[in-house]
């Protein structure tokens, strides 16, 4: 996984890897192997369906068309593979129907990108294995600190279809674990051992977790606050997503004590912006309030509100037969992807790939640089590897960003591919959350 990229003063977009979760039964004990299953990609029958569906699309009753459409869009995501390309042979009706099935499954899909990821394991294994089954199933990574030892402890689970943070809660509490923020530069989940005293309970959204990682009063001197009382959060995420900014809109912050005082932000008008694009998958969000009574136990309850831009799953755009220099223009999901442009500049292709956001839901301001950690690179005649030797910014628009890449190639460039890397949509979401018995200093 590369080491993620920024840069100040350029407008960029987005990488992400998304790896959907798939159901996989583990077995009853750590010597017991799983059983083998069949899934639909593997099921001849499912396969040969398909095809027969899309051949339906072009069959003379009106009827036996329709009744195609529908099943392969019920049949999902696999039918998406199959789905035949567009060309200037393709039939008025079949390419509009091509359309509109390719839009409602990949529109499908990434609904479910968005969703909690489930996790189906039982019997007794050690931590190690624990999360290398976890990752087989959800593609999020998990590590813990403490050394190896750490890592051998043995475990006892029994989850069937259980939500990933709802998995990972039951090892927090079953081996005293906490989580650790800004402890690696790759999506990795961070564990380490924990003391064992009591911590309040997180709060849990889909794919999304909010622990509070402690409390502090602070008295001041020659202001016009007398003291605050900050609460830090982890905000944390499955490593599989990579949200990549975050607002906290503090008028939306509302505490209380126990006797239902109210406790106010210090500045209700501020809206504080988080970067969650630096490394692991958790951050720290610190909320700052009026100062307390020291006499008071416990903050009663704490809402608010996070606002998060996260990127949707990432698909591959490829380019053939640039040598010309003609543009090319590829549409996935609600980004287009344009190759401008493909000329030799000295030693070295120039490659001109134009990025754009139907919707960028505003992710793609000027400060922030996550557009140019979107991976391009070229595969030969063997489908050998190249990365690009540099790369910079060329152009910009209020949802797009265009990117020069430079690539070596000794042949004649209609012999290699170029491969871009891109989510297929940006999501900006609203989670509202509350915190409850948090203990004062």
């Amino acid at each position: 996984m590369q080491k993620k990229l920024w840069f100040c003063g350029v407008v960029f977009g987005v990488l992400v890897l998304n790896t959907f979760s798939l159901a996989l039964v583990g077995p009853t004990s750590a010597q017991e192997p799983a059983a083998k299953t069949t899934t639909d990609e593997e099921d001849p029958a499912t396969l040969t369906r398909i095809r027969t569906l899309i051949r339906q699309l072009e069959a003379n009753e009106l009827d036996k068309r329709d009744e195609a459409e529908t099943e392969l869009v019920k049949l999902g995501a696999l039918s998406l593979k199959f789905l035949p390309s567009i060309t200037p042979q393709t039939s008025g009706e079949l390419k509009v129907r091509l359309q509109r099935i390719r839009k409602e499954l990949e529109s499908a899909k990434s609904e479910t990108h968005f969703e909690a990821s489930k996790v189906t394991l039982q019997g007794t294994m050690k931590l190690t294995e624990v999360f290398a089954k976890i990752q087989e199933q959800t593609g999020n990574a998990i590590q813990i600190q403490g050394g190896e030892a750490a890592g051998q402890a043995d475990v006892t689970v029994d989850w069937n279809e259980t939500p990933f943070w709802d998995a990972i809660d039951d090892l927090i509490i079953d081996k005293s674990l906490r989580l650790v923020a800004f402890a690696t530069t790759e999506n990795i989940l961070m564990l380490a051992p924990a003391n064992e005293s009591e911590m309040p309970s997180p709060f849990i959204s889909g794919p999304f977790r909010l622990d509070v990682m402690g409390v502090e009063s602070q008295r001041t001197f020659g202001t016009q606050l007398e003291g605050l009382t900050r609460v830090s959060y982890i905000f944390s995420w499955e490593p599989r997503l990579d949200p990549v900014f975050m607002q906290i809109p503090m008028n939306t912050v509302k505490a209380k004590t126990a006797d239902g005082t109210e406790i106010l932000p210090t500045n209700p008008n501020a809206t504080p912006e988080v970067r969650l694009n630096i490394g692991g998958s958790s951050a720290q969000v610190d909320v700052s309030m009026l100062r307390l009574d020291r006499k008071l136990e416990e903050i009663a309850s704490i809402q608010g509100q996070l606002i998060i831009s996260i990127p949707g799953e990432r698909h591959q755009y490829e380019f053939k037969k640039f040598g010309t220099g003609k543009k090319q223009s590829q549409r996935f999901g609600d980004v287009g992807v344009t190759l401008e442009g493909a000329k030799r500049n000295g030693r070295v292709y120039e490659m001109r790939l134009f990025v754009e956001f139907g919707d960028s839901q505003g992710a793609l301001d000027s400060y922030r640089g996550w557009i140019l950690s979107n991976r391009a690179y070229i595969l030969d005649a063997k489908d050998k590897q190249l990365e690009n030797v540099g790369f910079q910014t060329y152009g910009a628009s209020d949802n797009g960003v265009g990117v020069s890449y430079m690539f070596q190639l000794n042949e004649d460039p209609d012999n290699y591919r170029l491969i871009y890397e891109s989510p297929s949509s940006i999501r900006k979401t609203t989670i509202n959350y509350e915190l409850k018995n948090i203990p004062l200093p």
